[in-house]
């Protein structure tokens, strides 16, 4: 028989292995992945500019949001909102650290806007080598990151706050000119995609000044057109096969353990040119297509699919798709503005 204290004792032991598996089916039920719910969410939370072509979007941890539709800027923060009329086409936008917003535009060069106004870095008073920029990001450093370039002009191109740095094929271990996507992780590891010549399509990762291919140095991919890179350093990249006249099928891969592998799709493909995908704060990849007519969408959790349901979304086109530091997913379309779905 126990004692007094010792049966106190295993009480209070009982106690907290009761507390504990309460604990654990709690997380179970909860299924929280880095802190976000397991469960996808289809459901369409929010809508913003109906009626408009969105082609770019920029969320930051602050809440400020900004959006490219044609030559028109947006700035959203809760209910306050601005726009602002270019004179040039927006592809691309990035925000930085200090709360301004770097641009990239179809002819009109590198933007920054801060609180007193643009300033417009072109190939005149710059030096770059197109002043068409496709893809801006901001580094956690405040470097700025963008492309600027053509079939055998230009490259990546670098801004510290001073002065530009551009890399080639004949300064860098680019393999082609062409960067048709960057991405760049919380700890400042750039990643970027090469193409212009078909099969020599590439992955770099860039990291304090050291280069690394990911694949095949003389080309590991047909073409690429987006990859994605996930809070755990996975990455997500469509082989996009649009060029081609073979008709084949794109294919979607994920890079882990150093390595690519083919992810099996069960029927589901990445249609369509310029497929892009997009990985969320969970990890899942999300993947644009079409269900006859309707445009859905498909999320990958890293063993199984899962599908929007038909006519979640209108007869229209996905342009963009981005997630914010609240793992809410926007999807921009061709006519119909932008979809949130909280997940």
């Amino acid at each position: 028989m126990f004692s007094k204290s010792e049966s106190g004792i295993c009480r209070k032991n009982y106690f907290l292995l009761f507390l504990c598996l309460i604990s654990i089916v709690s997380c179970q039920k909860d299924g929280l992945i880095n802190n976000y719910p397991s469960r996808i969410n289809f459901e369409v939370n929010g809508r913003l500019l109906e009626g408009k072509r969105i082609d770019c979007i920029s969320n930051d941890t602050k809440g400020h949001t900004y959006i490219g539709s044609g030559n028109k800027l947006y700035y959203i923060n809760g209910s306050s909102q601005k726009d602002y009329s270019l004179d040039f086409g927006i592809l691309d936008l990035a925000i930085a650290p200090d709360n301004s917003v770097w641009i990239g535009t179809n002819g009109g060069g590198l933007g920054h806007l801060t609180e007193k106004g643009f300033t417009w870095f072109t190939s005149q008073n710059a030096g770059l080598p197109r002043d068409y920029i496709a893809h801006v990001k901001i580094a956690p450093d405040g470097k700025v990151w963008f492309t600027s370039c053509a079939f055998r002009l230009g490259g990546l191109g670098i801004y510290n706050g001073k002065s530009f740095e551009f890399l080639t094929p004949e300064n860098s271990p680019l393999n082609q000119n062409i960067i048709d996507d960057i991405e760049i992780s919380g700890e400042g590891v750039v990643y970027i995609a090469t193409s212009g010549t078909v099969g020599h399509s590439n992955i770099y990762r860039i990291s304090d000044n050291s280069w690394k291919c990911l694949g095949d140095e003389k080309g590991t991919f047909y073409w690429v057109f987006s990859f994605s890179l996930s809070p755990s350093g996975n990455i997500f990249v469509v082989e996009d096969f649009s060029l081609s006249s073979l008709f084949r099928t794109n294919i979607l891969y994920q890079f882990s353990n150093d390595k690519w592998e083919k992810i099996e799709t069960n029927g589901i493909s990445p249609r369509g040119f310029f497929s892009r995908v997009v990985a969320d704060k969970r990890g899942y990849c999300w993947m644009p297509d079409f269900s006859g007519n309707k445009p859905v969408l498909h999320v990958f959790n890293g063993k199984t699919w899962a599908t929007s349901p038909d006519n979640t979304f209108p007869d229209d086109y996905f342009t963009i798709i981005e997630t914010d530091s609240k793992n809410n997913i926007w999807v921009g379309t061709s006519k119909n503005g932008i979809f949130i779905l909280n997940q």
